[in-house]
């Protein structure tokens, strides 16, 4: 058996695989003595049917199971003896099968690339800080407020926070697009639901008022076939309506899971909430920040059927968001092509961290598990019963494990690299900015 590889860094390997013919016509051969024990021919009682019959009619398929059985065992013997990490199912491709000649097929194939991960502390990463200001904590409070609120229809013109009720008509170079035309579509002015400049092109308006909005779609939008286009809406006004915000007592105060007496009790637990919160958003920022520097930092080659397999998941993420059963998914409505970038981000992130798991030769920290578990069965009624089930479903247990692997991963990051602190408000945190 003649065996080929390539660089180590590449992920995309092959090599050639030669069985002497005698090898297979051997097989072959059993193989054909054990069908005619067998085989009920017609005219022939069973097993007596002649040798040359059963090879006339047997001979070609038994011989092509065992050219390619013997391949894929001379090919995970390879696999074994040379410790290759194989990610992909192995492509064989016949080069000569011609009876008594010497086999070769050609097998190519991905291996897990092997990652030469450079020092962390040469990493920089950014390191976002923010406080819970006055202003942040009324703006959620009358958020809260706004959830809760009753719309009264009014005849003065929309302004921000309104909701109006609109009919509009969508064209690009002057011809309706499919997806551009609604009618009673309910917008709340601020909301940021629509494209830039489409909410601001609704304040002032009144009942039966007509407006043309010139505006252009984002470079990222979702359907790629309106992507940074201009765009041209015709829109009717058919209904403007204002929140009435309902009044700060204590009524209002346990509609939202908070019981307190006095408005100085509520905005210290939405306080304390929002700061608890907040706590968890900085740390996956920086973590984010922390995974983006290590990608910028270690550049290697990306086994394609590993990026596949993250888009299988992807999309059935996505489907099952949406109310969808996974395995009834249309791929024109999910293709590939929408989730590749990430999904290969993913995979590239995920190599990193085991390769840091590897070298650090770090193991599950019972006490991080431990901690994990409690989080998460603290949001149920009887939390004892839910920890009792992640350390009973092994499943279960080794998710949470590779969950607490992955913090143990970050932990590392923000001690070895350095950080760059820079301060954000309350509302760029939040929102992404």
């Amino acid at each position: 058996m003649k065996f080929s590889f390539n660089n180590k860094t590449n992920v995309e390997q092959s090599l050639n695989i030669v069985i002497p013919s005698k090898e297979i016509e051997d097989k072959v051969s059993s193989k054909l003595l054990s069908a005619q024990k067998d085989a009920k021919i017609k005219g022939y009682r069973k097993g007596n049917a002649p040798l040359d019959q059963i090879t006339l009619l047997y001979g070609p398929e038994i011989r092509q199971d065992v050219i390619y059985d013997a391949v894929r065992h001379k090919f995970s013997h390879l696999v074994e003896e040379k410790n290759l990490k194989i990610v992909s199912r192995p492509n064989l491709i016949p080069e000569a099968m011609e009876k008594g000649k010497d086999i070769k097929f050609k097998v190519t194939f991905e291996i897990y690339p092997e990652v030469k991960l450079s020092s962390l502390s040469r990493l920089n990463y950014k390191k976002p800080s923010c406080s819970i200001e006055e202003e942040d904590l009324e703006k959620t409070i009358v958020n809260l407020q706004k959830r809760m609120s009753q719309w009264q229809i009014t005849e003065e013109i929309s302004e921000s926070g309104d909701k109006v009720k609109i009919d509009f008509v969508g064209k690009i170079e002057g011809e309706e697009f499919d997806g551009g035309t609604a009618t009673d579509f309910a917008v709340e002015i601020g909301s940021k639901s629509m494209i830039e400049g489409f909410e601001e092109g609704l304040i002032g308006l009144k009942k039966s008022e007509k407006a043309v909005l010139n505006l252009k779609f984002p470079e990222d939008y979702g359907k790629k076939e309106l992507a940074s286009k201009d765009v041209l809406f015709e829109v009717t006004v058919q209904e403007v309506s204002n929140p009435s915000l309902p009044e700060l007592n204590e009524e209002f105060f346990k509609s939202t899971g908070i019981e307190v007496s006095s408005l100085e009790e509520y905005k210290q637990e939405v306080k304390s909430k929002l700061e608890e919160d907040l706590k968890n958003l900085l740390r996956n920022k920086t973590k984010q920040n922390a995974f983006e520097a290590l990608l910028d930092n270690n550049n290697f080659e990306v086994p394609k059927a590993m990026i596949d397999s993250e888009v299988v998941n992807m999309r059935s993420d996505t489907a099952r968001r949406m109310g969808m059963d996974p395995k009834e998914i249309d791929q024109d409505l999910f293709p590939a092509s929408t989730f590749e970038e990430e999904a290969t981000k993913r995979v590239r992130i995920g190599i990193l961290l085991n390769k840091i798991i590897e070298d650090k030769e770090l193991k599950p920290d019972p006490e991080k598990v431990k901690e994990i578990i409690e989080e998460r069965a603290a949001n149920y009624k009887e939390p004892q019963q839910v920890v009792n089930y992640f350390y009973s479903d092994e499943e279960q247990l080794k998710n949470i494990e590779s969950i607490s692997l992955e913090e143990q991963v970050v932990d590392i990051l923000f001690n070895e690299a350095r950080a760059n602190e820079e301060s954000i408000t309350y509302e760029e945190c939040v929102n992404g900015q």
